[in-house]
């Protein structure tokens, strides 16, 4: 007998999960993505606003000491006192948001209610296409009580870096979208880091080419 003539076995797939089946799947896999994500972005907003009241804090100081250790004319002095009460604002702002938001709980809601929605999804995972239909509404069920257990949810953004981080699975999403997309995410990413940087930077200036030069000529 020839080679040629030997049969050959087929190679074993899994059943295909139903498109009911996949669409819980997938369901799952988006809101559990997308809460990760608000867990993330809440933390770093919680991070964020602990360093501009800290850093605020810490400049207010130092140009309130600063007219003792340095004689400045009045015209300076008036100045710094402005900015100290310009600064004492953003600091009792950002110290009202921290507060108000309570991001640092909120993120903790989220990332608790991914996790079991993670659970439930690999549990579906491993029954594979086995699931029968009492079963799914099993889940649907524990999945419904998840959402309405946590009152918290992700926003529209949250979704969205869902999507952008898999170019594999949204490959309908066009180039625009998504270079409009990175773009907003990045905005709420570092603005906060941006207003913090704008402040330091506006203090250092204030200082070493306002304040020192005056008192250098004065």
């Amino acid at each position: 007998m020839s080679l040629t003539s030997v049969p050959t076995i087929p190679a074993r797939t899994q059943d295909t999960p139903s498109p009911q089946l996949q669409k819980v799947l997938d369901d799952m896999k988006a809101t559990s993505g997308s809460r990760f994500n608000a867990a993330k972005r809440l933390e770093a907003n919680d991070r964020n606003l602990t360093w501009i009241t800290a850093m605020t804090s810490t400049y207010v100081i130092a140009l309130t000491v600063l007219p003792y250790f340095w004689k400045l004319p009045q015209r300076v002095a008036d100045t710094l006192n402005l900015t100290t009460a310009v600064l004492s604002v953003i600091i009792l702002v950002s110290a009202l948001l921290h507060n108000s938001k309570r991001d640092a709980v909120n993120a903790e809601q989220h990332h608790r209610s991914a996790l079991e929605i993670k659970e439930i999804h690999r549990e579906m995972l491993a029954r594979g296409s086995a699931i029968e239909l009492d079963a799914l509404l099993e889940f649907i069920k524990r999945y419904s009580a998840i959402l309405q257990k946590y009152s918290v949810n992700h926003n529209d953004l949250d979704y969205k870096k869902f999507q952008t981080d898999r170019p594999e699975q949204f490959n309908y999403l066009g180039k625009f979208t998504r270079v409009r997309t990175l773009t907003a995410l990045a905005i709420r990413d570092k603005i906060q880091m941006i207003c913090l940087a704008a402040i330091t930077l506006g203090c250092l200036w204030l200082v070493f080419f306002y304040a020192l030069p005056s008192r250098i000529d004065g």
